[in-house]
């Protein structure tokens, strides 16, 4: 093996920053073992008659062993909907999501390339105040891929929620009512900058682009196209993001009409 080669796996084993993650679905990558990664995603929603939701959500994602890692999710909303959703920008927290992750299949092809895959089980807890919250703990389970060949990435995930109580009282996604749902994601990076890794720890950056689904049990179901901007340096990572719908079959929430996203994952 080359010196350039050795100095990319190198890197590649050192630095979870090369794990070109998705901007809104899951990846099959974990932090090494006793590290932590925050990460924090800042979100607007316009829905159709001007009615706007902002959020905040914290993520702290911990490695417990080489391929075990346990996170937390809690989002921090406010509100600017029509009565009697939260309106004249209440503020409230959403339920908190708590998931073990175990990655089953990891292939490193040479320096740069890699297949691997995880499967994944959590619940949503009902710690959502100010309307903003279901009223039940729902379990969940799924899997993902992700695939890096050369200057592309790939992404493709599953996970089915089971919704034990009556969902929100008035939801605001389509995935807040008392139906079961299915998240089917797919997702594709390309490596804008640098066109090949050297010895070097440099920032690369991606152009991202995803579909990001909900199917319910009840018939309802929303589309999304999400194209996206991330920026991987060795000790952070910054995400910028749009959401555009393709598809809205909702009865009891509202129409989304763009979401956008700044993040910032930290990386020690």
């Amino acid at each position: 093996m080359n010196p350039n080669a050795i100095a990319c796996t190198a890197l590649l084993a050192a630095s979870p920053a090369l794990a070109q993650e998705m901007l809104n679905m899951p990846a099959a990558t974990a932090p090494s073992p006793g590290v932590a990664i925050p990460r924090v995603q800042a979100r607007a929603f316009l829905f159709e008659d001007s009615q706007w939701l902002l959020e905040q959500t914290l993520r702290l994602e911990y490695g417990i062993a080489r391929d075990l890692s346990i996170a937390a999710d809690l989002p921090l909303q406010q509100g600017f909907f029509d009565s009697p959703r939260p309106t004249d920008g209440d503020f409230g927290l959403g339920d908190l999501e708590l998931s073990l992750e175990l990655r089953i299949l990891r292939e490193d092809l040479n320096a740069i390339d890699t297949v691997r895959a995880s499967v994944f089980a959590g619940t949503e807890l009902p710690t959502g105040t100010g309307g903003f919250g279901g009223d039940s703990v729902d379990p969940f389970a799924g899997a993902v891929v992700t695939a890096i060949l050369g200057r592309h990435g790939f992404d493709a995930a599953a996970r089915f929620t089971f919704v034990t109580g009556h969902g929100m009282h008035h939801p605001i996604f389509v995935t807040d009512t008392a139906d079961d749902f299915a998240n089917i994601d797919l997702g594709y990076a390309y490596r804008l900058y640098p066109e090949e890794f050297g010895e070097e720890r440099v920032g690369a950056w991606y152009a991202t682009l995803e579909l990001n689904t909900a199917w319910t049990t009840g018939g309802e179901h929303e589309v999304l196209l999400s194209p996206g901007l991330l920026l991987e340096a060795p000790s952070y990572a910054l995400e910028l993001g749009l959401q555009l719908p393709l598809s809205q079959e909702l009865v009891h929430a509202p129409d989304l009409r763009v979401g956008l996203l700044l993040g910032l994952r930290l990386i020690f």
